[in-house]
């Protein structure tokens, strides 16, 4: 069976994410420990809360390095959900300018300015729909999935951004993915049925590729 490991550096929504793997069949295990990551089969990056304090912590904790040979020197898959696709690109603007893990070229900026709006409800909270793409199956384009957040991850390259979700007058970036690592926006583990079947679906998708 293959080794999926959540990535425990104190930032991240565990306990549900286990229960979503376990829910789909999969087994995993929490860890910091940086020789269980590198031999890992695919890596789960979870996170709330600031992007900052974040890489913070998986510096603090040896992490970083070993996230970076897993992804980079190994090329192994990796998973990132919420602020974890966050700090996968080069830097984001929250509370100040902050560099990231530099898998995916791009800036993590907040809603605000992607907004033509005189006010815009921020955080975005609640369910929206993934736009149909081809990189989702068309059985789960098209459905709601929960999200929570003010910030959003702009890719330099658009190809990158593989699925858009609508709020208010803009489009969010929902999916983003580059060669082994895929990042989503929203958190599949809150979303239901759906969210299971659309982990399943990329976890699925990461190993044969």
């Amino acid at each position: 069976m293959k080794k999926i490991s959540i990535i425990d550096y104190g930032c991240g929504n565990i306990l549900s994410l286990s229960r979503a793997l376990t829910e789909i069949g999969l087994d995993c295990k929490k860890t910091k420990n940086q020789n269980e990551i590198l031999n890992s089969d695919l890596l789960i990056l979870p996170g709330v809360g600031s992007f900052h304090n974040a890489m913070e912590l998986l510096n603090k904790n040896n992490l970083k390095e070993a996230i970076d040979k897993f992804v980079t020197v190994k090329q192994k898959p990796m998973i990132g959900i919420c602020l974890g696709m966050q700090l996968m690109l080069t830097k984001s603007f929250e509370l100040g300018e902050h560099n990231g893990l530099n898998f995916i070229e791009g800036e993590v900026v907040p809603i605000r300015k992607l907004s033509k709006l005189d006010k815009i409800k921020v955080p975005h909270i609640g369910w929206s729909k993934i736009l149909k793409t081809d990189f989702i199956s068309q059985a789960l384009s098209d459905k709601d999935f929960y999200f929570v957040h003010s910030f959003v991850s702009k890719t330099k390259n658009k190809n990158e951004t593989v699925a858009y979700s609508n709020y208010q007058d803009i489009k969010i970036p929902a999916v983003i993915k580059k060669n082994n690592i895929v990042g989503c926006q929203f958190h599949p583990e809150k979303s239901g049925r759906i969210g299971l079947s659309l982990l399943k679906h990329l976890i699925n998708r990461l190993f044969k590729s």
